[in-house]
């Protein structure tokens, strides 16, 4: 008996909970999202080493040159063709942030709205955790996700110098380009969590975020293709931080530019978390 009573007593004990719950659900709900995201940069990539031999023969100044690709890619040229040149402009265009971001700003749409959609969200704020917390746990949560995205790309990158003949990075300006990748993706997360902290259903947070990511997307694109729509590239925020270009053209896009995205992604999260301590999850 003293046995099965001290075993029973110490099976409560060994039920402990993570020091951060919310951020570790978070984690695991965003999990499929952030993995796809990772493998597709992985993918790219190791793609861009493979053909880069082959792709030499192909003249991608003069592609990219035509004012039709280069606003869709959002470069505005190419001083030379090397192998930083031709992975700049296949993953780190204007096209990283399209899927790449789009990804991360539903899954930063999703995060708390799907919660009030399933009921979950009570049984979250039922324990002794505050909205506060939650929030901050939640939007910890995506900043580990983005850094993972990040992460993969820059050590995908490195493998690429490792593996491949004439695969050479200048690391000073690959990292910096990165740098203005970082204030992209933080834009993202705090637009898509101000978003899911005002709605009550997932996808539709999800969906609203990421056509946010597409707007700035088709704004960039009309605003560099034509004089008379050059305002609306100033809309989105492919025009503040143009990660590929830095690349390429090894030249700082701006402090204020990098700032502006940064800046206005903070400032979305806070306002979301005011949005979310004032409403009511129960309606």
């Amino acid at each position: 008996m003293t046995t099965s009573s001290a075993g029973l007593t110490a099976a409560p004990a060994r039920r402990r909970r993570g020091a951060f719950p919310i951020l570790t659900a978070t984690l695991r709900e965003s999990q499929t999202l952030i993995g796809a995201a990772c493998f597709y940069i992985v993918a790219i990539g190791l793609l861009v080493g493979l053909i880069f031999p082959a792709m030499t023969a192909i003249d991608l100044r003069s592609y990219v040159g035509n004012s039709a690709v280069g606003s869709l890619l959002g470069m505005r040229s190419l001083p030379e063709s090397t192998f930083a040149t031709y992975l700049a402009v296949e993953l780190y265009s204007s096209i990283f942030l399209l899927l790449f971001g789009g990804v991360l700003a539903y899954a930063a749409g999703a995060s708390i709205a799907r919660n009030v959609e399933d009921g979950t969200i009570d049984l979250a704020l039922a324990r002794p955790v505050s909205r506060t917390r939650l929030y901050l746990e939640k939007w910890a949560a995506l900043l580990i996700g983005m850094a993972a995205i990040l992460g993969v790309s820059l050590a995908t990158g490195w493998v690429d110098t490792l593996i491949f003949p004439g695969a050479t990075l200048n690391w000073r300006w690959f990292l910096l380009g990165h740098l203005e990748l970082v204030s992209l993706l933080l834009f993202v997360v705090g637009v898509g969590l101000l978003f899911s902290a005002a709605a009550s259903a997932g996808r539709t947070a999800g969906g609203a975020a990421t056509a946010v990511v597409v707007v700035g997307y088709l704004a960039q694109t009309f605003g560099t293709a034509s004089d008379r729509l050059s305002f609306l590239k100033y809309l989105g925020p492919y025009f503040y931080a143009p990660a590929g270009q830095v690349m390429v053209e090894q030249r700082w896009a701006g402090t204020w530019q990098f700032l502006i995205p940064l800046s206005v992604g903070v400032l979305a999260g806070l306002v979301g978390l005011v949005v979310f301590l004032r409403r009511d999850i129960t309606a």
